[in-house]
């Protein structure tokens, strides 16, 4: 598909919601990662000279979530450990957070807190598993909802429309946007996550992470994606039995395409979800 039908054909399925345009420092630093040979030390210099962006990817870098057993002392020694995808993926993840910041009548903190939450269990879960790489559970379990900010600017009425498809025990969470909105928030988070160059397995997992029929269908999505899906979605409803919220259908949804994904009984994911409440304390 060709750049000019894909942007058309992006403007019908966005129905009016506006995505942000890709920062320029990103930009630079994904021209630099195209190369034959990237230079680490261009990438870390492009990232530094942002003193506040910078501060922020050291401080996630260094969190439990990806331990490493490292204490990095700059972006060089952190680009040296994890690599220039993952630490692109740590810019993204607080240039969104900036760029997708609620107006005063839409705040967006609780939103966030929940996210960054996720994140870390989805990344705990993948450890434990031994199933996907925790700092790509990271990077999907803070992204995959990404699309809700903008749908929340753009849709005075997606509070409600949201919370109805939340409670909808048997239709996709999906259909249910689409009926009322026109669209949904797995459509905008692709496109946003595509235009903000994070990479292939996340924006094609945050397409389909309602969509729990993938889950066992290879040839749709990659072992990786698939499992980001399966995690995450597990992630949400640990941290929403611990809240004692019983109002989250998703996991009902997808439990047995996921057990079967992971290679566990049910039972066994049970007693996964109660060790996991314990380590959320």
């Amino acid at each position: 598909m060709n750049a000019v039908v894909e942007e058309k054909q992006m403007e019908k399925l966005l129905n009016g919601v506006d995505i942000p345009p890709c920062p320029a420092i990103l930009l630079d630093i994904d021209r630099e990662l195209a190369k034959e040979a990237p230079d680490q030390r261009e990438i870390a210099r492009l990232i530094s000279k942002d003193v506040a962006l910078s501060g922020h990817v050291m401080q996630v870098a260094n969190s439990p979530a990806f331990s490493t057993g490292h204490k990095f002392g700059s972006i060089m020694q952190a680009l040296n450990i994890l690599g220039t995808r993952q630490l692109f993926n740590l810019v993204v993840s607080q240039l969104l957070k900036i760029a997708l910041s609620g107006k005063p009548e839409v705040p967006m903190e609780r939103f966030w807190e929940t996210s960054a939450l996720t994140a870390r269990l989805s990344a705990e879960l993948a450890r434990r598993l031994r199933c996907v790489r925790p700092d790509v559970a990271y990077t999907f379990g803070l992204f995959h909802d990404c699309g809700i900010p903008l749908m929340m600017k753009r849709f005075p009425n997606a509070r409600d429309v949201l919370a109805e498809a939340n409670a909808c025990e048997v239709r996709k969470f999906t259909e249910v946007e689409d009926e009322h909105l026109g669209t949904n928030h797995a459509v905008v988070g692709y496109f946003l996550a595509k235009r903000w160059r994070l990479s292939p397995e996340v924006t094609e997992a945050i397409l389909h992470h309602h969509d729990y029929s993938v889950l066992n269908k290879p040839e749709v999505l990659s072992q990786t994606a698939r499992l980001i899906i399966a995690v995450t979605v597990l992630a949400e409803h640990i941290i929403r039995l611990h809240a004692g919220d019983d109002r989250y259908q998703e996991w009902g949804k997808a439990a047995t395409e996921a057990c079967e994904l992971f290679g566990l009984s049910l039972g066994a994911v049970d007693d996964l979800v109660e060790d996991m409440r314990d380590w959320l304390g």
